[in-house]
């Protein structure tokens, strides 16, 4: 039987077979008058073209039903929704703008309750993923490495201090423990003019127990760790 509609004029005596098989190949059909007939029961949707209009699906921009229903896809303006059976919640589907992506990049949740997903690009050589002010970021992990020659406050940026006491004593204040969790610095002393001292201090908590750190002798050093509550010696 062919795979076609009728042709006008043509297919004498056989227009009901040619239109029965025709819709049957993907519509439902139990062959008694019945209220689940005409429903699809497969769906082949043929490739498009780069032609405007040809899109192989193409959802029109509606308003979401005031009741979630399981398996209904839905559009709203900007988003997507698909309704899991579980508990009929719906769905927002991910979105996310690959024009401009490549290989390596990792997408996260934009914030607020679009629901979008975001670009990160892909990071280079030495940098491991981590956090920034709630947001994955690229954080380098070599180590940046600073020379103080007075008193300094070290930050979140801070890797390795090289304290230099030739002119004057120098004091090398650690952050509050508390909020520097799981951060490891590195002071060292480079100078040799001992008259002057050379301390590692704590905004907040204490070193080893004890409230300072004194780098005695040139190229001395020392590795501190915050456990979220003080500052430890590795």
């Amino acid at each position: 039987m062919p795979q076609r509609l009728p042709i006008v004029n043509s297919d004498d005596g056989q227009w009901g077979t040619i239109l029965n098989q025709y819709l049957a190949k993907e519509h439902y059909d139990t062959g008694t008058d019945n209220a689940a007939n005409g429903g699809h029961k497969t769906v082949t949707i043929q490739p498009g073209t780069a032609t405007a209009g040809t899109a192989p699906l193409k959802l029109t921009s509606g308003t979401l039903m005031s009741a979630a229903e399981a398996g209904a896809v839905e559009f709203d303006t900007d988003n997507l929704y698909f309704t899991i059976t579980t508990g009929t919640v719906r769905k927002k589907v991910a979105l996310f703008d690959d024009t401009s992506g490549a290989a390596g990049d990792t997408y996260y949740r934009e914030a607020g309750t679009t629901g979008k997903l975001i670009t990160l690009p892909a990071g280079t050589a030495n940098q491991q993923l981590t956090m920034v002010s709630g947001y994955p970021a690229w954080r380098d992990t070599t180590y940046p490495t600073s020379a103080k020659t007075s008193n300094y406050s070290i930050g979140a940026s801070d890797t390795v201090i090289f304290a230099n006491a030739f002119s004057a004593a120098v004091t090398i204040t650690l952050p509050t423990p508390s909020s520097f969790a799981g951060y490891r610095f590195y002071i060292k002393r480079i100078d040799s003019v001992y008259a002057n001292a050379c301390t590692v201090a704590t905004a907040g908590g204490s070193i080893d127990g004890q409230p300072t750190f004194t780098l005695n002798i040139q190229y001395m050093s020392v590795m501190v760790v915050s456990d979220g509550t003080g500052w430890f010696i590795l």
